[in-house]
């Protein structure tokens, strides 16, 4: 037994609560085991897949996007959970071949299976550990049931694959054993895998025959062919990995350069036994209450392979170091190793439970806080897919945190070559900027800056982010009300008359709608009229001017709306829509005519501060020549001006909305080339999150004076604001509902 032991947990004594029956394709038998890994993925074998389709046992051809249904049998044999195939390792011979039937052994074999969500309790992971040669282990039959176990003892292991040896008495390991997990009854951790076993040749039965020997994977061979693929437990998915992934000697290579730092660090066994013990009650492990130390070595082996036991550590080491230079470059040169390792992660237990329960409650209150941060301090970067939504569950705060925890650092000059700031603390910095609570954001700096401190960052890198955040907090609060507004017609409606649907957006992100005028057409007026009752009566209506994005018809691109008045019979002065609102246009049906349409709109939108305007005229080279731009030079452009004829607008208007550029301006009113110039007023190239502010104040020039006769029109696509047609709408025929 090891100084850190796991705890006992008596729901849980072996593995059978992460035990997987993977049923074949009739659902009739039992193909084989699996083991369940963590979040909704599962680990089996690649013949296990080909049994249940009834293909060839080792089959090397990847059977594509099939799925099986399993169940656990900790919980119930006769619950069954569909789950994808998303990773495939082929049996392979040693030499990257195919795999002859009747072979005694090969390489690879390896499957991941997903959940449609995480599986209810009691079933859950397992500790994991090295296979070392003489390891005790036990499996289990595919069924789970009790009976059903089969006990061995490693009798050798090469590094690659194990074969295991078993007595003469109970169950043994047979079909339906594969992809099981290996459970070390010492250890209590699971240390490999099953694959088979070599069974006697045909015939009578004799004293030199091979009896009960099987054999498998021990999980360094399986982590090192899961993160081959990109499939490791702790792996990031996206190819963002600020670190590569090691191979198994490099993971040994580090655990044994983390002994010298530690030795530094740790070297009077007092000292060793009060912090261990301290980190053994962080990771929730067992530790002997005899005043014992464990071994440096035993200790660098625990923070190389055990999630958050590195950070847990330094965090107790840093204030010891505080005033000590060679304390301080020890504890840098084991948080470097750990940079190196899948297991270390950046935030200590402490650490990311409160960071956790934090962003959670700020999630309840505002979904879109995390996500809006999130893509305004990792403007470069492609975030995972539930930050790229406008509003996020607290239940997702977890894994997005697990997530942001591996990504890149901060690329800004940092001094005296110190760390540079993770990417999570640059986002932690963005959403304490964004909060409107004084004391959460308090909470939250006061959080990034004893992190930052125990990871050696220098103060004033944390203080030139922190005040980035503020500036965009300041730049993004919003002014006023935010409307969405879709106009739609039928072929027999009257000309310019439109049916009208009308949602507020909510302080965080979500809509409300307001109205539902579709049941007839209206013109132009009436439409006006409808937005400045709901954009007057909406909470905050007093708070700056209001955005209204209108989502238009690809032949409605060029329509005036702006220039409709909405102001009632007794009013005195005019009221058109472009001098009272942000008022702004929005073309889904275009949008909508590529399959990279989102990913290029968020793209270009989060790099809208840092590029440049493109001018389109009539030197641009058309369509084909727009195309070849913005696939090239100019992919994250998120501004377009657009100058020349009707025609020439018309062909380039649909190029740059299909091909995601979310800022688009144009003159309407434009006779042709000879119109370059008459939005200069506007300073096209001026703060782009200030540009429908310019634009309303050109149009109460224009419309007061006949002189100016440019009519500046404005596509602007916010990559956090919903369309329309991704609402869940009601039907019309319901009527008109109002909200305040």
């Amino acid at each position: 037994m090891t100084w850190f032991a796991p705890p006992r947990h008596p729901s849980s004594p072996d593995a059978r609560g992460a035990l997987v029956r993977v049923l074949s394709a009739d659902r009739g038998r039992t193909a084989g085991a699996g083991v369940y890994l963590s979040g909704r993925r599962l680990l089996t074998c690649a013949h296990v897949i080909n049994a249940a389709l009834g293909l060839r046992s080792l089959s090397p051809h990847n059977p594509g996007k099939i799925t099986l249904d399993v169940s656990f049998p900790v919980r119930s044999a006769s619950e069954l959970h569909p789950a994808r195939l998303v990773a495939w390792i082929p049996p392979r011979s040693p030499q990257f071949g195919p795999v002859a039937d009747g072979s005694l052994e090969w390489d690879g074999d390896l499957a991941v299976l997903e959940l449609d969500a995480e599986p209810p309790p009691p079933v859950g992971p397992v500790r994991w550990l090295e296979m070392e040669h003489g390891q005790r282990v036990r499996a289990w039959y595919g069924g789970g049931q009790p009976f059903s176990y089969a006990d061995a003892r490693v009798g050798a292991y090469d590094g690659r694959i194990c074969y295991l040896d078993g007595q003469l008495s109970g169950a043994a390991v047979d079909e339906g054993y594969s992809g099981g997990p290996l459970w070390s009854v010492t250890d209590e951790a699971v240390v490999g895998l099953v694959m088979g076993r070599i069974t006697a040749p045909d015939g009578a039965l004799s004293a030199q025959h091979t009896v009960r020997r099987s054999w498998g994977l021990g999980w360094q061979s399986v982590l090192w062919e899961l993160a081959r693929v990109g499939a490791a437990p702790d792996g990031r998915r996206n190819g963002a990995r600020e670190r590569p992934t090691a191979t198994l000697a490099e993971a040994e290579s580090v655990r044994d350069m983390m002994v010298g730092p530690l030795h530094g660090l740790l070297g009077d066994p007092r000292a060793r036994a009060d912090h261990a013990t301290v980190l053994a009650a962080q990771l929730a492990l067992r530790a002997p209450a005899d005043g014992s130390a464990p071994t440096v070595e035993e200790l660098a082996g625990l923070l190389s392979t055990t999630e958050r036991a590195l950070p847990t550590l330094t965090e107790s080491l840093a204030a010891k170091v505080a005033d000590d230079p060679r304390g301080r470059a020890e504890l840098d040169r084991l948080l470097a190793l750990g940079r190196l390792t899948e297991a270390a992660r950046l935030l200590s237990v402490a650490e990311h439970r409160a960071l956790t329960g934090k962003l959670e409650h700020l999630t309840q209150d505002d979904p879109g806080l995390l996500p809006r941060a999130a893509t305004a301090a990792l403007p470069y970067v492609d975030l995972p897919r539930s930050l790229q939504a406008a509003r996020l569950a607290p239940s997702a705060v977890p894994a997005v945190v697990h997530e942001l925890e591996g990504w890149s650092g901060d690329g800004s000059p940092v001094p005296e070559e110190t760390p540079r700031l993770p990417a999570l603390l640059r986002v932690v910095e963005y959403v304490a900027a964004g909060t409107s609570g004084e004391l959460a954001r308090q909470a939250l700096r006061e959080w990034s800056g004893r992190v930052a401190a125990r990871l050696g960052i220098h103060a004033s890198a944390l203080q030139e982010r922190r005040g980035d955040a503020d500036r965009w907090s300041r730049r993004a609060a919003p002014t006023g009300v935010r409307l969405l507004v879709e106009l739609d017609r039928s072929a027999t409606d009257p000309a310019d008359h439109y049916r009208c649907s009308v949602w507020r957006l909510r302080p965080d992100g979500s809509p409300a709608r307001v109205a539902s005028e579709s049941d007839r057409p209206r013109d132009g007026r009436e439409i006006a009229r409808l937005i400045r009752e709901v954009a007057g009566g909406a909470e905050g209506a007093e708070d700056g001017v209001a955005l209204v994005a209108v989502s238009v018809p690809p032949d409605a691109l060029e329509l005036a709306l702006d220039e409709w008045d909405g102001a009632g019979t007794d009013e005195y002065i005019p009221a058109p829509l472009g001098e009272d609102f942000h008022l702004v246009l929005r073309c889904p049906r275009i949008r909508r005519r590529s399959r990279t349409g989102p990913a290029d709109l968020r793209r270009r939108w989060n790099a809208r501060h840092h590029s440049d305007i493109l001018l389109a005229d009539h030197r641009i080279g058309g369509r084909a020549g727009l195309i070849g731009l913005l696939k090239t030079t100019h992919r994250d452009t998120a501004r377009v001006l657009v100058q020349g004829s009707s025609e020439h607008r018309g062909e380039l208007l649909p190029v740059c909305l299909v091909m995601g550029v979310p800022v688009v301006l144009w003159d309407r009113a434009s006779p042709g080339p000879a119109g370059g110039g008459r939005l200069d007023a506007l300073a096209p190239h001026g703060p782009v999150d200030e540009l429908p502010e310019r634009v309303r104040h050109f149009r109460v020039r224009a419309y007061a004076d006949q002189a100016v006769s440019a009519r500046p029109a404005l596509v602007w696509e916010d990559a956090g604001m919903p369309l329309p047609d991704e609402l869940q709408l009601a039907d019309p025929s319901e009527g008109t509902e109002r909200t305040g």
